[in-house]
């Protein structure tokens, strides 16, 4: 069973409803009817434990059987009266007391990115030569001094061509963010113009050179662009204007380059249980996956939102062009919204002994002060408060996108003024044009004040909580650099959002395994237990009906498809997972959840992992 080809389903008359309804004729009987009336299943499942999430708020219904039709539930309940519905071409599934519950609709993550990341030995060689035809050499720089990154540019300028200019990348290093300006990069390399994105694309570093490509493209109405104590440029950019040069200067990697990868990361969330996964895209990456779509080879649903609005300065003539295309697509992949320019950094910092290895920046925008610093938060040493940046247009691309039609959706924010700045740009937007009629989005929870809870209350917002960033750093990393009261009470309070009315949905948000699998996610919602053992913020843990809910039901709230997926209801589209055992049996310890697996992955009524005959 491959592809994403669906048959059309036919339209119930009267007639055939009667049939439905009766649900209790012979087999001979039915077999007298004319076949045009007939609606036997293609598919039965039977003989298991179906957690339907008919009900937005638990208990959840469990039932027997679900039969499927074409790409659609057909119906749930006993074996006795979903049995009947099938015919000669029935394939009739015993499950032997397995559970069966709708595909996990994971709200937050980044395949595009983890699938170049995992897949870097194919796309790699491939980009670097496409670059290359685009007259773009990418540098592999050492970073660890100031002397050997400029020893590494000299020696890459010696033999550069005429008309090629470098292209680095790196992750915030002292030397690059504090130790190298425009003098140094033009002294080694006067002929050419160079460019180095920092971290997520925000940030960047020029030469001379690239600042005339820069000046010629946008003149002086590019933000960001910084000075030194006598106000001259000092080769380094930051905000919305390193975001524009990353989206509109930097070659993309083309999308035949990227739909491989994407196809084959997608191919293991749906080996998790993951049937719809929403994330942020930029334009190359749209293209890739909607060849995908085109081409009947898309793996799993895709709700994404758009990247137009991240540290946009000209978003409003863009969508002036576009117009309003919210929920465009097809059953595989639609639009969601737009995702705008972040208010803070990478999150809350975090060590080596507290993360398992990670490392953080430290630019949460906070009210709350640091009490510790650690060795890798030499950069930002209060924070950092993006919005807060000259020209930069964060407030004002959600009051734009709003203005057009759009939701937010795919935010990324952390701490907890942060949140309150977005919230406040909602209500601003609303004030201005009330005309969204779907809720906008927070991601993320890494520290929310009860300030924070009760200004998102008042705007209706749905959020996307990331159990895996509690569980490896966030909570560990509050506790350390802010305090263990901010690490038991503002970090994920999970249950304090739901008790406040508002829809909290569940977000991956990595790549590693077993982190991004929804059941172990599961047991860290019910437990509150980190990777370093302590239980950080009890009183926010929530029973396993709402963790199941989140990965479901409400999921599909934030991607725009409550109608049609997050359910085991007639008429929904035929997305579910089969697991080996019930995470609703308390026989389980919640300690023990993460070993549930995942025998089967329906999609549309097909087997798209796992085996059930």
């Amino acid at each position: 069973m491959t592809g994403n080809n669906h048959r059309t389903t036919p339209v119930l008359t009267v007639a055939m409803m009667s049939v439905l309804m009766l649900g209790s004729f012979s087999a001979p009987q039915a077999q007298d009817l004319p076949p045009e009336i007939l609606l036997y299943a293609d598919t039965i499942l039977y003989n298991a434990q179906v957690l339907t999430m008919d009900r937005d708020q638990p208990p959840i219904t469990v039932t027997q059987a679900v039969a499927l039709r074409d790409d659609r539930i057909q119906a749930v309940g006993t074996n006795d009266r979903i049995l009947q519905m099938a015919g000669p071409d029935t394939v009739r599934i015993d499950l032997g007391g397995k559970t069966v519950m709708p595909g996990v609709v994971d709200t937050h993550s980044h395949p595009n990115s983890y699938a170049v990341s995992h897949y870097n030995s194919e796309v790699a060689p491939a980009y670097v030569k496409y670059l290359d035809e685009q007259k773009v050499r990418f540098a592999n720089i050492r970073w660890d001094t100031r002397e050997n990154a400029l020893s590494d540019y000299r020696s890459y300028a010696r033999n550069l061509p005429a008309g090629y200019w470098i292209y680095a990348r790196t992750f915030g290093t002292p030397v690059t963010l504090e130790q190298i300006n425009i003098q140094d990069l033009d002294e080694v390399m006067p002929d050419n113009p160079l460019y180095v994105m920092i971290g997520n694309g925000s940030r960047g570093l020029f030469n001379s050179k690239m600042l005339e490509i820069i000046r010629e493209r946008y003149g002086d109405r590019l933000p960001g662009l910084l000075v030194d104590e006598q106000g001259e440029l000092n080769g380094r950019i930051n905000g919305a204007g390193g975001t524009v040069i990353d989206q509109e200067v930097i070659p993309p990697m083309p999308p035949e380059i990227l739909a491989p990868v994407f196809k084959k990361e997608l191919e293991e969330w749906v080996a998790i249980g993951v049937t719809t996964l929403s994330t942020r895209l930029s334009g190359n990456e749209i293209t890739a996956y909607a060849g995908l779509d085109q081409r009947g080879e898309l793996p799993l649903r895709l709700g994404y939102s758009h990247e137009i609005g991240r540290q946009n300065p000209f978003l409003e003539r863009q969508l002036k062009r576009i117009g309003n295309l919210q929920e465009h697509g097809t059953d595989w992949m639609w639009l969601i919204g737009i995702s705008i320019g972040i208010p803070d950094g990478n999150g809350p910092p975090g060590d080596s002994s507290a993360t398992g290895g990670a490392s953080w920046s430290g630019s949460t925008c906070t009210t709350i002060p640091k009490r510790t610093r650690i060795k890798d938060d030499y950069y930002f040493p209060e924070g950092l408060c993006l919005w807060d940046l000259p020209g930069d247009p964060g407030e004002d691309a959600v009051i734009v996108a709003n203005r057009y039609g759009y939701r937010i959706a795919g935010t990324h924010t952390f701490g907890d003024k942060g949140f309150l700045k977005v919230i406040d740009a909602y209500a601003k937007a609303e004030g201005e044009s009330p005309a969204v009629d779907r809720r906008n989005a927070l991601d993320h929870g890494s520290l929310v004040s009860p300030e924070v809870i009760r200004a998102a209350a008042e705007q209706d917002v749905i959020w996307s909580l990331q159990p895996p960033q509690f569980y490896g750093r966030s909570a560990p990393g509050v506790s350390k650099v802010f305090g263990e009261e901010y690490a038991h009470q503002w970090v994920m309070p999970v249950k304090s959002l739901i008790d406040a009315g508002m829809k909290v949905t569940y977000g991956a948000d990595l790549h590693s395994d077993p982190e991004r699998q929804p059941m172990f996610n599961l047991e860290v919602l019910v437990t509150r237990m980190t990777k370093n053992g302590i239980v950080y913020g009890p009183r926010e843990k929530i029973d396993r009906a709402n963790g199941l809910l989140m990965m479901t039901r409400w999921g599909a709230d934030y991607v725009l498809r409550e109608q049609e997926v997050g359910s085991l209801e007639p008429g929904k589209l035929a997305d579910l997972v089969v697991l080996d055992q019930n995470p609703l049996n308390t026989a389980i310890a919640d300690e023990d959840l993460s070993e549930i697996r995942v025998v089967a992955t329906i999609i549309g009524g097909e087997v798209r992992y796992g085996e059930l005959e």
